[in-house]
């Protein structure tokens, strides 16, 4: 009886298919987060002006954006909320990660100071001492 034999093929091939599938899963996930840090500065608002501002260094692990809109409004991740909810929010949050927590305010320029104080009270409550101001260079 005769073995069949095949020709052998020389040289090593790389099946690239799972790399294609990872970079593919990488491109969808950086557009996904992209679009989500986007949703939470779509109110538009007139920031303060400041006469120093310090550059952000790093990104912080958890950071929520409070926006405040010239009419009143309150807005977290996109979202418009009553300052009873940012209370519930705030509160929600783990304790070990609070530590870790900040909370920037995003407020139009034009808004009483009393909107702002509420935002301040909410993080106090919870805890959360790290907050910070959203501004433009002038």
């Amino acid at each position: 009886m005769r073995i069949p034999t095949r020709p052998r093929q020389q040289g090593i091939r790389f099946n690239i298919t799972p790399l294609i599938d990872i970079v593919f899963l990488l491109i969808v996930f950086f557009l996904a987060a992209t679009h989500l840090t986007q949703n939470e500065k779509l109110e538009a608002v007139e920031l303060p002006l400041a006469s120093q501002n310090k550059s952000e260094s790093e990104e912080p692990p958890r950071r929520l954006i409070v926006t405040i809109t010239s009419d009143e409004k309150l807005y977290l991740r996109g979202k418009e909320i009553q300052p009873d909810e940012l209370d519930a929010t705030l509160m929600s949050i783990d304790d070990s990660k609070r530590k870790e927590t900040e909370v920037r305010i995003r407020g139009d320029q034009r808004i009483p100071y009393r909107l702002v104080e509420r935002v301040l009270i909410s993080c106090a409550r919870a805890g959360i001492s790290h907050v910070q101001f959203a501004v433009l260079n002038e």
